[in-house]
This record gives structure tokens, C-alpha cells and sequence, in this order.
């Protein structure tokens, strides 16, 4: 096992072609475009997202959807040969990645792992998610030091994942449960273990609050160090009146959005406190974040409530798939939370969850939590170099996340309003080896580009500064 990242690199793509002008024009002009509005509100917030994707290949994939679904439309695409209208129209996950997955405690108390991040779910074809999520895996795989082939695999158990989960729902078995303990390998077992220590130790509230006095309050300033010039590592900073009162009149809306069996009395949700969030995320990285303390069931500080309101915006349309008019959402937020709830094993599996809409703006509520802890690349990349995890570790953590994603697709609802199983089982037909060995071929192949677009991202920023060569008008 080799663990050098750019070892990896080499043995993927060999020798680095000479940069293709055409693609380096076209990559600039779509990112400047996709990020054209945040380019205008948060010009150095944007900045700090285009550094963060071009520190390393799985950044760059994070923040670069747009590219693989233009990719996807163009003439050369890797055409399957398991599609069908009626599986372009279940419910997609839409950026699945391997740092998508995460912990939950749900509202029974149980912990479970699903994928947390429904930013950009919608309706669209089941393979182009079952797709990104092997290519994610490829790349987070050769960038935790896995070797060529080591990494190439992941793509195979993830598509092997998909398969199996489709194959049970269709023979009438149980879906996928996942828990600590039962098998589903080293990597989900410490991942489960850990969220349920720092949980039930609050280390969230107390990496953020602070008690003074009797009261509890957020911190401000920085909580993490910058990982690198012109990025924020994790912060919060204070919010003016007008972000105040934004925030209230959320809250005043949100709990008529929460699961029925999790409503809080109206002291509950009475904030005691207010910040900005910054430094998550890749994608999301300049968009609002909100920290919301709230009081809890009872006026003790012990059991306050942190919440995150994060602003949802329109998802990434899949080419030639527009979201159709029978299956409309109000606004972006109630998109995201009913995916989620549709998606994951049970509907409260974060009894907080739920969204607010002020004016033009929308945003998903949650809990925020050391219970939702996500999978993270540098512990991946830790405990793979230290010999603690195995390539074949890591490939049971991919045939897990392609079982919730297939059980996601098959339970969820389609355009249409039935469940997703029968048009992606229909679409697979009895070849599912074949399956397999397209998702795999087309991941192998898509990495290369992957590694090769970054190396042409971070051309285009020393080149071009931090906004590919637009200029902000603030």
C-alpha cells in the first residue's frame, strides 16, 4: 500500500497530456458561471471556496457538480445501457460522496449511519448518483493513500452495493439497517462509536457555547485554525439587528415543519443567541450559516439546543431532466427535508429537522450535534497511513454507502409519486454484473478527470487570481 497522494495520481493518469485549451476555457467560464451569484454577495467567501477546491482533486470534485453534470450532457458521455425514463424520475441524492455520509441518533435513540447532505436532492436518473458516488470513492480512495488498484476497486463495491440492496428490496427483504457492531466494518463501527461518545458528552455545545454567569452563550472568533491563507477554518463571527429578526421570524415558522412526533413546547425554540457560522463545508462554503441556541425543554443550560440554519438554494439540474410540475416543493427548503426524510432509514432520524422560509430566503433547520458526525477524509487518510484501516476497509464503507444509496432510490418517492423500486430494478434487468462493470469503467475513467481538471483549476487560479479572472462588482 502505497501512501503518497501523488504517487496515486501518477499511476492513475501516467504521464499528464498537454493541457487542453478548449477544456481549460470551458472549465473556467462554467465555475464563474455556477458560482456567478455568490461571486456578487460573497466575493471573498467564493474566493475562499475556489482555494479550498483547488488544494486537492477531491475538494475540486466536492465543489465542481456542475462539471460532471455538464460532463454527463456532452456528445463523448459514457452513454448506459441501464436506463429508462421512469428510472431518470426517482429521487436522487443528487452529490453523493463518501464525506456525505454520516452519523445520526434518531429519535428513538438509536444511532444509524445515512448520507446527510440534501442540498441538491431532486428527480433524475438513479445512475449518473450511483455514478459520482464510485467516482468520489476512486478519488477519496487514492487520496488517503490507497494504490491504484486498491482505489480503482471502490468503484466496484460501491456499484456491488447498489446491486445487492436493489436485488433484497425486489425479493421482499427488509431494507438496509445500519448499526454498530453487525458487520458493516471498521470504518462505520469507529464512525458510530465515536458519534455516540461525543454526543452523549455534548462536545458540540461545548465546542461552540460558553457558560458565564448562569448562561449559556455561543463563542465567538475562531473555534479551528485556518487550513490554509484566505480560508476560514471554523469560526463564528456576531450577527447585526437585521440578521436578528431575520432569525426570529425563522423560528416562528419552523415548527409547524417538524416531524409531528417532535414538536417542542414554544419555550424550547427561545433563542438565547445568534452567530454566523463560517468555514464548512466545499460546495456550501459561502453560503449562510446560521448558529441558533435555543433553550431546551427547560430553562437549565445543560439541556440547551444548538440549531444550524443553512440557506438552501436551487438544485443542480441533471441534463435533460427538468424537475417536473407534478411533484412541485414550495421553496428549496421543504425540497431538501422531505428528500431526507424520504431518503433515510426513518423520517425522524434527526428530530430537529425542518426548514423556514423569510422572504426570498430559505433555509433547512438542524440539529447540530456531535451525534451527526460525518465520515472524514483526514481520519481516513490518518488510519490508513498508520496501518489501522485497510483497503478493504475502506471498500466496505464503499458497499455500504452504495446500499444506501440504492435503498434511498428504491423507497423514495419518484416524480410521479410511487416508489422508486420498480423502475430501477426494471432498468437493471438480470444483469447486474454488467451494471457493475459500466459503473466501474466509467469511474475509472471519469477520475482521470478528475485529477486532470484539478491540475488545471489550480493553473487557472495562480493564473487567473481568486475568482478564475471574474471581477465582483462590490
Amino acid at each position: 500500500m502505497r501512501t503518497a497522494f501523488a504517487l496515486g495520481l501518477v499511476l492513475l493518469t501516467g504521464c499528464v497530456q498537454a493541457e487542453d485549451a478548449g477544456r481549460r476555457a470551458w472549465l473556467q467560464s462554467l465555475l464563474v458561471q455556477d458560482n456567478r451569484p455568490l461571486l456578487e454577495r460573497e466575493p471573498a467567501l467564493t474566493a475562499g471556496k475556489f482555494r479550498k477546491m483547488g488544494a486537492r482533486p477531491y475538494d475540486f470534485l466536492r465543489g465542481s457538480l456542475a462539471v460532471y453534470l455538464a460532463d454527463a450532457a456532452r456528445p463523448d458521455a459514457m452513454p448506459t445501457r441501464f436506463g429508462s425514463a421512469a428510472a431518470s424520475r426517482v429521487l436522487v441524492l443528487g452529490d453523493p460522496h463518501p464525506e456525505n455520509l454520516g452519523a445520526f441518533r434518531r429519535g428513538d435513540g438509536r444511532m444509524s449511519l445515512e448520507f446527510n447532505d440534501f442540498d441538491g436532492a431532486t428527480f433524475g436518473p438513479y445512475h449518473l448518483d450511483v455514478r459520482r458516488l464510485a467516482v468520489g470513492f476512486v478519488v477519496a480512495g487514492l487520496q488517503a493513500g490507497l494504490d491504484d488498484d486498491a482505489a480503482r476497486a471502490l468503484a466496484g463495491a460501491v456499484a456491488e452495493g447498489y446491486v445487492l440492496e436493489i436485488d433484497r428490496l425486489g425479493r421482499g427483504l427488509a431494507p438496509l439497517r445500519v448499526r454498530r457492531g453487525v458487520g458493516f466494518g471498521h470504518i462505520v463501527d469507529d464512525l458510530l462509536r465515536r458519534a455516540e461518545r461525543d454526543g452523549d458528552a455534548r462536545e458540540h455545545l461545548d465546542d461552540y457555547t460558553r457558560v458565564k454567569d448562569g448562561q449559556r452563550r455561543l463563542r465567538r472568533g475562531e473555534v479551528e485554525a485556518p487550513p490554509m491563507p484566505g480560508v476560514v477554518g471554523d469560526a463564528l463571527e456576531p450577527v447585526d439587528a437585521d440578521v436578528r429578526r431575520l432569525v426570529d421570524r425563522a423560528l416562528a415558522a419552523y415548527p409547524a415543519t417538524l416531524h409531528a412526533k417532535h414538536r417542542p413546547a414554544p419555550r424550547a425554540l427561545r433563542p438565547k443567541d445568534v452567530a454566523r457560522r463560517l468555514g464548512a463545508g466545499v460546495a456550501s462554503y459561502p453560503r449562510l450559516r446560521y448558529y441558533v441556541l435555543v433553550e431546551g425543554p427547560t430553562p437549565d443550560v445543560d439541556d440547551d439546543v444548538l440549531l444550524e440554519l443553512k440557506e438552501v438554494a436551487d438544485p443542480a439540474r441533471f441534463p435533460g431532466y427538468a424537475l417536473p410540475a407534478s411533484r412541485p416543493f414550495v421553496d428549496n427548503g421543504e425540497r431538501a427535508v422531505r428528500c431526507q426524510r424520504a431518503f433515510q432509514e426513518v423520517a425522524d432520524a434527526d428530530p430537529w429537522l425542518g426548514w423556514a422560509t423569510v422572504g426570498a430566503m430559505t433555509f433547512r433547520v438542524r440539529h447540530r450535534t456531535r451525534y451527526q458526525r460525518g465520515v472524514s477524509l483526514d481520519r481516513l487518510t490518518e488510519k490508513v497511513a498508520e496501518g489501522e484501516w485497510s483497503a478493504e476497509d475502506v471498500a466496505d464503507l464503499a458497499r455500504v454507502a452504495g446500499r444506501l444509496l440504492a435503498r434511498g432510490h428504491a423507497l423514495g418517492p419518484t416524480a410521479e409519486g410511487g416508489r422508486g423500486l420498480g423502475a430501477v430494478r426494471a432498468a437493471l434487468g438480470a444483469d447486474g454484473d454488467g451494471f457493475v462493470d459500466e459503473t466501474v469503467g466509467f469511474a475509472r475513467r471519469y477520475a482521470e478527470r478528475v485529477l486532470a481538471d484539478h491540475l488545471t483549476f489550480a493553473a487557472l487560479l495562480d493564473e487567473e487570481g481568486p475568482w478564475l479572472g471574474h471581477h465582483p462588482l462590490r
